[in-house]
């Protein structure tokens, strides 16, 4: 029979803490479970008219829509007042926001004018409309006043060699965020990124 030496049995709670210890800092360590966000698909999503034979748009093509440099993440971030930011925790986008954005925009543009007048960089041939650039100068989700605020700058760049010029817009706009969670934020984001398709839209009709 053997037997434990009193150096061996006073070390031994040491060596327990410390592997406990070890055994603590492995799960902290884990990774963190995400759910994965997107822009809902289905708000105000309109439906494609037939080609037209007169008044039609040219093809345009859509450039990344271009957002705040602090929403350029897969984190989905809030204003809990007015200098400072704030992120859901345990969910981020399923793709950087911007491109989230922009494949949105490019659905709603789609069903608002004739089949296949908007195409996505880079597109097959050069657009005889020229490229149509978004860009999101504010988008911030105001969370204590459950307001979406957005002023949105878009330009129209003829192509080369057009003796046409650049045509620009702007619009302010206030959305509501109906609930209180990422996917109320992300319903807000696609209503506003919806009116802007809309409004835009409806400024390129000849």
């Amino acid at each position: 029979m053997r037997t434990v030496s009193p150096a061996w049995r006073d070390a031994l709670p040491k060596v327990a803490c410390v592997a406990l210890c070890v055994a603590l800092a492995g799960c902290a360590s884990a990774p963190t479970e995400h759910r994965w966000l997107s822009l809902p698909l289905d708000v105000s999503l309109p439906t494609a008219s037939a080609p037209a034979t007169t008044h039609a748009i040219p093809q345009l093509r859509l450039q990344r829509v271009q957002i705040p440099e602090y929403l350029q993440s897969t984190r989905v971030r809030f204003r809990d007042s007015a200098a400072t930011l704030a992120e859901w925790p345990g969910v981020r986008w399923a793709e950087r926001l911007e491109i989230g954005l922009t494949r949105h925009l490019g659905l709603q543009l789609a069903g608002l004018g004739q089949a296949g007048w908007i195409c996505a960089d880079p597109c097959d041939t050069v657009p005889a409309g020229g490229s149509l650039q978004l860009n999101y100068v504010m988008l911030d989700h105001e969370r204590p006043s459950a307001r979406l605020h957005a002023l949105a700058q878009w330009t129209l760049t003829p192509p080369p060699g057009s003796a046409s010029t650049p045509r620009q817009g702007q619009l302010r706009w206030s959305e509501a965020v109906l609930e209180d969670t990422p996917a109320g934020q992300a319903a807000a984001m696609a209503r506003v990124n919806a009116a802007i398709a809309r409004d835009i839209a409806q400024q390129l009709r000849p």
